[in-house]
């Protein structure tokens, strides 16, 4: 399987090469092209991987912008919604002979690493900016090349801290003093006078003004020249000569290759679209850049880097179901003790002293990640340790219904047994209230439940079991009824509301109830028309709208983790891809996304952390499961992969991380012979009782036969499946129309 692995990846840059070359003149498939990107700036973070020294990457053209705080969460209440305050800002606009380079873009290095590459061109000078996080400090590498054969050119750095009393250059205050440092901005106020901000390395002449430091040096033709810019984390200006004397090269390599060592643990995928791999690894990165130490010997994990800069247990729950599905199940669970851990004497396991307050549905999230820790490891141990505090939240919920189980008039209301009154967030409204009782907190909190009797039963705790199982039944029957009968009906169908009977707020969590939650059968008809309200109401762009805040925007991110994944649950591929590429599409060449924006390209109206972080853990998750999914019993492979990957190059993986032990398998089709090859290995686990492999190729192409006798055609051909399959298997299957 290694050996395909590595013919795969090979065969994915050859068949990328060409794919890039037919995609510049007429693509035939989707393209990751960042055309709904919002407006300016696209933000990158840097950092080590769960580093409490962060350094925020603002993208415009012609500019960097780097922004920073010397406060870290330390020094916060653990998990509340306070944050850090950025004050510290050095604006970077690289110049050719005194003017700024006409044209700048951006993206990752390497296409996925947490690492800024940003570069400037001109008809004379192409510079190459590069910003990465390391240990002791961001580090700055500015490359210049010279274009012109024929004449020398000046190029710099013009770095200004922007604010009054904020950024002092030594130099321009004494110009006369030889002792007066000229490769540096010192804090001046706000800080320790001698802190520096910024220190220039490698140019041949300084400049600037009171709060600005210019860098630069002489190009001639054919040459290049490097300036380096270190903004030190904790630096004095006595310690300049150690600055200026550090390899701040092998530092800045070595920044680099930490995130590669850290992300080579993940699955390694065989997907041939490059802007949909690199999301996927992208995503994964940006999980432990949003992450960091708090009080009481934690790692918390944050959903954004400046305003949401504070450890909360929802996306990071979703942050951490992705590490366990890619095997990195360790670091998940380093990353979710502390949520974990949040719960009161009485049971509640809605963090009351934290920052998801009165949210009934946290206790939904914080089961969903230990259940999935659970299928995908087996690990007994865990589940037993955490299983107490599901028990205690289980026994909480059935007192808090018991409490609302009371006649009005001798009938029940639509709120009958369900969890009282909380908060809402997410764009919930209850009529013009941020608090009520709502219909995705309690669809989640009743999953806890559920995954309370699922952990009762693996542990062999029938008591418990039993105890659980009438909480959850009683609970599941009064809030079926709230959700069936508070549903509104339009011509022809109904949805499910953030609250029964009323349509005020927003769409977000209605579809859990089919997935992850599957309190509803995928194609129940609430299921469908809650479908069919959301895509009611469309952007330009193809992404629905009030998913969030926003009643005339969108929080992207609910496409694909509402929307996207209940289609692949139903399975609908051909829907789920559309949400896909168009959730892509909308971030930035960073692969960043708000929190939510306005619905039209370039949107300059958003709202939230302006690097949000359950979008990228949505898309490592969508990603993941067009590859790899399961449901019940059966193991879906390249259930959501687009109809033209297989066109393109081989498609599949190693090391998925599954509820049947870990996966790899490699699909590909060869167009002249028209036959697919494929092989599977189930390295261990429980066996799943069915396997189907999904065959999807454009122009109604389908398998006409299959060389494993084991195998049979279903779907009229387009899927293969297996009955109890053996642990490796492989085939060669034929199409055809």
């Amino acid at each position: 399987m290694k050996k395909l692995l590595a013919v795969a990846q090979l065969l994915c840059l050859a068949w990328v090469g060409a794919a890039q070359g037919e995609m510049s003149t007429a693509p035939a498939w989707p393209v990751v092209n960042f055309d709904y990107a919002f407006g300016y700036p696209h933000r990158i973070t840097v950092a080590l991987p769960d580093s409490s020294d962060k350094t925020l990457v603002d993208c415009a053209p012609g500019q960097v912008t780097l922004s920073w705080t010397y406060e870290n969460l330390l020094s916060f209440p653990v998990s509340t919604f306070d944050t850090p305050h950025t004050q510290w800002h050095v604006v970077l606009r690289p110049e050719v002979d005194g003017k700024k380079f006409p044209q700048s873009s951006w993206h990752r290095a390497e296409g996925w690493l947490p690492v800024l590459e940003d570069v400037f061109t001109s008809p004379a000078v192409r510079g190459r900016l590069e910003v990465v996080g390391g240990g002791r400090a961001a580090m700055v590498r500015m490359e210049f090349t010279s274009l012109d054969p024929t004449a020398s050119h000046r190029v710099g750095i013009d770095c200004t801290v922007p604010g009054d009393w904020l950024g002092v250059n030594p130099a321009f205050v004494d110009p006369t003093n030889p002792l007066s440092p000229r490769d540096v901005l010192l804090a001046g106020w706000k800080d320790r006078a001698d802190r520096v901000i910024i220190a220039g390395l490698g140019a041949e002449s300084f400049g600037g003004g009171d709060d600005t430091v210019y860098p630069a040096v002489t190009l001639h033709p054919g040459e290049t020249k490097v300036i380096w810019l270190i903004r030190p984390y904790q630096a004095y200006r006595s310690m300049l000569p150690e600055l200026r004397r550090r390899d701040w090269a092998d530092e800045f390599a070595e920044s680099k290759e930490t995130w590669r060592r850290l992300i080579g643990h993940s699955s390694r995928l065989a997907l041939p679209d490059p802007g949909v791999r690199n999301a996927y690894y992208a995503g994964l990165a940006d999980i432990f850049i949003m992450r960091e130490p708090v009080p009481g010997g934690y790692i918390g994990t944050e959903p954004g880097t400046e305003m949401y800069r504070a450890a909360n247990p929802i996306e990071s729950a979703i942050a951490g179901v992705d590490l366990i599905q890619t095997g990195m199940s360790v670091e998940a669970a380093v990353g979710y003790r502390l949520s974990l851990d949040l719960q009161d004497f009485d049971g509640c396991w809605a963090d009351r002293k934290g920052w998801d307050h009165d949210c009934w549905f946290a206790s939904g999230f914080k089961s969903w990640f230990v259940m999935e820790h659970y299928l995908d490891t087996r690990d007994r141990d865990f589940l037993a340790n955490v299983f107490p505090r599901m028990m205690a939240s289980t026994r909480w919920q059935g007192r808090a219904r018991a409490g609302t189980r009371v006649l009005v008039n001798g009938r029940r209301t639509l709120d009958y047994g369900l969890l009282p009154p909380g908060m809402g967030d997410a764009g919930l409204r209850n009529g013009k209230s941020l608090y009520g009782v709502f219909l995705p907190h309690n669809i989640w909190a009743l999953y806890g439940d559920e995954q309370t009797v699922r952990a009762a039963e693996f542990l062999g705790l029938t008591a418990e079991a039993a105890e659980a199982r009438a909480i959850y039944e009683a609970g599941r029957t009064d809030l079926l009824a709230a959700i069936r009968g508070g549903a509104i009906s339009e011509p022809g169908y109904q949805w499910i509301p953030g609250v029964a009977g009323k349509t005020t707020g927003s769409r977000w969590g209605a579809l859990n109830a089919a997935f992850p939650c599957r309190l509803l059968a995928p194609d129940d008809p609430l299921i469908t028309g809650t479908i069919r309200q959301m895509e009611s109401k469309m952007s330009p762009g193809g992404i629905p709208m009030h998913t969030g805040w926003m009643v005339d925007g969108m929080w992207v991110a609910i496409t694909v983790d509402n929307l996207a994944e209940t289609l692949l649950l139903r399975g609908d591929g051909d829907g789920f891809v559309k949400y896909l590429y168009a959730t892509l599409n909308h971030g930035t060449p960073l692969y960043s996304w708000c929190e939510e924006r306005g619905p039209e390209k370039g949107a300059k109206e958003t709202s939230g952390d302006r690097q949000h972080l359950w979008t990228p853990a949505a898309v490592v998750r969508a990603i993941r499961d067009s590859l790899v999914f399961e449901n019940g019993g059966t193991l879906h492979l390249a259930r959501g992969a687009d109809r033209s990957w297989l066109l393109r190059g081989p498609v599949g993986g190693v090391g998925f991380q599954t509820h049947f032990g870990p996966v790899s398998y490699l699909l590909t089709y060869d167009q002249v012979a028209a036959r697919i090859e494929g092989s599977v290995t189930l390295a261990g686990g429980p066996r799943p009782a069915a396997l189907k492999i999904h065959v999807r190729l454009p122009g109604g192409l389908r398998v006409k036969s299959v060389s494993d006798p084991s195998a049979r055609l279903a779907d009229g051909g387009l899927t293969l499946e297996w009955t109890k399959p053996p642990g490796n298997l492989s085939f060669s299957a034929d199409v055809g129309k």
